[in-house]
């Protein structure tokens, strides 16, 4: 069967004078002209070509799809889209993909032809173009959107707000879920731990359950303090924040300890609360835990502690002499002066004053520094010379001064861990207690039976 497929929207018709009889009557000349068979005329009159949401081109592409068309005719190539884009799709996909040719009369494209073959990649070039233009338009449109404060749109809607009159709205119950999830991150639970608490308690969000992967990905998104995203940059935004940004602050700063402490030394999970976290008073190596095991009695006991690395069974070359450590009871000893701190208001115990490394390092950079500027004024240096070497000691000292900015802790945040310290030991995994733990001690020494706790807040 040949198709002759017509179409104008009125405004076209007035304008052009490409009337649906004028069209329909030259196609039908032309098929008589080739001796076609009396073709099926399908007319779409008042239709714009901007979509292909027309009626009698859907029942065309049915048609063509089961094989009842062997060609289909128009009078000019815009008959049939006036995108470049989607009449490369109809005659690609639809059309030759089931065997049927293509031809517009006016531009004497005729797919059957080896000219009018050579014609579709010409014209996917321009259907390309076209994609692109719209494409950038759309960029465009979206990146002015989210300078001005305005969601610009993503794959989908954040979870925490509606979208409403062109504007994200906090949805209450979803909003409450992400506030706690916040405070209860910053207060030490894991990721994981919040979404198996949400899903046991049947607390879902738009899309369906929680997991690790999209808790972890809520928790560092600037949406909730009120910003908006378009590709890598954030803008500040007109929405209504859902958190504040002290506890988003707080929340960035346990996702780097926890990113820093997750795994011990071996690469695998931490299989103690306070690995790597105490160090030996005596020969400044790390204490390190190892198991033992004795038989009395005809029983077998075995033990964890911490040791010192300097002396333990199979690292140690007996250089160090300081104490072994049951681990349950430096456990139950740290436990306990976190727990004390209920009571202290979260201010430091009296404690040695904590040593503070990156202090001493960049104490250590100014002294080269000053050394450096003396060779200078002596003559013994070039120029280029001194100018590299500063650049690269104030770069130095830059990140050091942005680690020690980093690592502080609030009261307020202390406050928080403190107070969900016993829960976190009661319901949460190695890896919580031990977020916990590194958010309040810097560090922990052992001298003998003395243990020296350096606080990570002021």
């Amino acid at each position: 069967m040949i198709a002759i497929y017509v179409r104008v929207s009125s405004r076209e018709q007035a304008e052009h004078g490409h009337s649906i009889a004028e069209q329909q009557d030259r196609l039908t000349k032309y098929c008589e002209a080739l001796g076609y068979d009396k073709p099926q005329i399908y007319n779409d009159a008042g239709y714009s070509g901007a979509t292909l949401d027309r009626p009698a081109l859907s029942v065309l592409i049915n048609d063509v799809k089961a094989r009842k068309v062997e060609k289909v005719l128009v009078y000019k190539l815009d008959r049939l889209s006036r995108s470049q884009k989607d009449t490369l799709m109809l005659i690609e996909d639809i059309f030759l993909q089931n065997g049927c040719d293509f031809v517009s009369i006016s531009e004497n494209f005729d797919t059957s032809t080896p000219l009018g073959r050579a014609m579709i990649g010409i014209l996917a070039v321009f259907a390309q173009l076209e994609r692109e233009q719209i494409k950038e338009r759309m960029s465009m449109g979206r990146e002015a959107r989210a300078k001005q404060g305005k969601y610009a749109g993503s794959w989908r809607l954040p979870i925490g707000y509606d979208y409403i009159h062109g504007e994200l709205i906090p949805n209450e119950y979803e909003a409450n879920l992400i506030r706690k999830m916040f405070e209860d991150y910053s207060g030490g639970k894991s990721s994981r731990a919040i979404a198996k608490d949400y899903n046991s308690k049947g607390l879902f969000h738009k899309y369906g359950k929680w997991n690790a992967d999209v808790i972890g990905r809520l928790l560092q998104s600037k949406t909730y303090i009120g910003y908006v995203k378009f590709g890598s940059e954030w803008y500040k935004g007109t929405h209504e924040p859902i958190i504040d940004d002290d506890l988003f602050l707080n929340v960035q700063k346990v996702h780097q300890r926890r990113l820093a402490t997750e795994h011990n030394g071996s690469g695998g999970r931490p299989t103690s609360y306070l690995g790597g976290m105490v160090y030996c008073k005596r020969c400044g190596a790390k204490y390190i835990k190892y198991h033992r095991s004795s038989i009395h009695d005809g029983k077998k006991y075995a033990y964890d502690y911490y040791c010192c690395f300097s002396r333990a069974p199979k690292t140690g070359v007996g250089t160090c002499k300081n104490d072994t450590w049951r681990m349950e009871e430096l456990d139950e000893l740290i436990f306990g002066e976190i727990r004390k701190l209920k009571f202290t208001t979260a201010k430091r115990s009296k404690t040695p004053n904590k040593p503070n490394i990156i202090d001493k390092r960049i104490n250590e950079l100014n002294k080269q520094l000053e050394r450096i500027m003396t060779l200078y004024t002596l003559g013994e240096m070039p120029l280029d010379i001194i100018q590299k070497k500063v650049h690269e000691i104030n770069v130095q000292k830059a990140k050091l001064e942005q680690v020690t900015e980093d690592i502080k802790v609030t009261p307020e945040e202390a406050k928080r861990v403190v107070k969900s310290f016993d829960d976190l030991l009661e319901k949460g995994s190695i890896e919580d207690v031990r977020t916990a733990i590194k958010s309040l001690i810097d560090r922990i020494e052992v001298d003998g039976e003395n243990v020296y706790i350096y606080w990570s807040f002021d």
